[in-house]
């Protein structure tokens, strides 16, 4: 549907649920009162139970990325200490003018930590 059918349908349903909650309060207030008491509390329920479910399926994950953080934390601890020789102020030699080949143990380790996914796993497709 094109935008310009959309949006007068949507005025329309806004207008119609106006009138009827206008009307709704003018005949009968307490029957209005306990309807929005039952919505209010079916709503309470459902978002009760999805933060369950949900809470349970990140527990499984903040486990892993906790370990993860703790040891990222460390490895920054370590980094901080000052060094005593500022390496970008040295004079470098005319002699070396070619670039040094990196060996493997020159190479630093990066400070990432491989968290294990769900690859493989089956989806709950109650879920969705």
């Amino acid at each position: 549907m094109s935008r310009r059918v959309v949006q007068p349908l949507i005025y329309l349903l806004i207008g119609l649920a106006a009138i009827g909650f206008l009307w709704k309060i003018l005949t009968d207030p307490s029957g209005l009162f306990k309807q929005l008491l039952i919505t209010a509390a079916i709503a309470v329920v459902i978002i009760f139970i999805a933060k369950k479910l949900m809470a349970k399926k990140m527990g499984q994950q903040s486990t892993a990325y906790q370990r993860a953080a703790k040891q990222s934390s460390k490895l920054k601890k370590k980094k901080a200490t000052p060094r005593r020789n500022a390496t970008h102020l040295r004079v470098i030699p005319s002699k070396r003018l070619t670039p040094k080949k990196r060996s493997l143990q020159d190479k630093k380790e990066n400070p990432f930590t491989v968290i294990e996914g769900r690859k493989g796993k089956k989806k709950n497709r109650a879920l969705f």
